[in-house]
């Protein structure tokens, strides 16, 4: 009984929505959809309109530049004996112009990180964060409060500066000389 009353409605609305388009007449054709040439202004309305409008962001270009000319410094900042001699010899075996490893300011650093000078020299730092499997957020430009771990006798003579910590120094071979 229910079903059959369910049925009986449909119907009913179907036959209605058949009679409304039937008084309605044909579609309107495409060529009477074009707006008649007029010489007079359209009337003003009170309604705007607002576009919205992407910004423009200039795009980020960063280029590596040769290994041979990016002057690298490694400093060890954990304990383990010359963990900044095997990736000053690793760095150079990659190409680039690598300055004598020295001791970081302190020997309890725990994250590694790699400052560069300039943004000139990021590409080359991410690319050496890369290679010693540090993560990219280690990387940062060099400024005066996180160069803590540079020696100041160091400081300018590096393009980049990689400070060796705990978190990498389990890379260096047991007794490496």
């Amino acid at each position: 009984m229910q079903a059959g009353r369910a049925f009986l409605v449909v119907a009913v609305a179907l036959v209605i929505g058949v009679a409304v388009l039937a008084r309605q007449g044909p579609a309107p054709r495409a060529s009477a959809l074009v707006a008649p040439t007029s010489t007079t202004a359209p009337p003003r309305s009170r309604q705007t309109t607002t576009t919205a409008v992407a910004p423009t962001v200039a795009p980020t270009t960063t280029t590596t530049l040769a290994p041979s000319s990016v002057k690298v410094l490694v400093l060890n900042g954990w304990t383990t004996a010359h963990g900044a001699l095997f990736f000053q010899t690793k760095l150079k075996g990659e190409g680039y112009d690598t300055l004598a490893p020295y001791n970081a300011t302190s020997s309890s650093i725990t994250s590694s990180e790699i400052l560069f000078a300039s943004p000139r020299y990021r590409a080359n730092a991410m690319a050496i964060a890369g290679q010693l499997l540090v993560p990219t957020s280690a990387v940062v430009e060099l400024t005066s409060s996180n160069g803590a771990p540079v020696p100041p006798t160091l400081v300018g003579q590096a393009s980049v500066v990689v400070v060796i910590g705990q978190d990498i120094s389990s890379q260096v071979p047991a007794n490496y000389k």
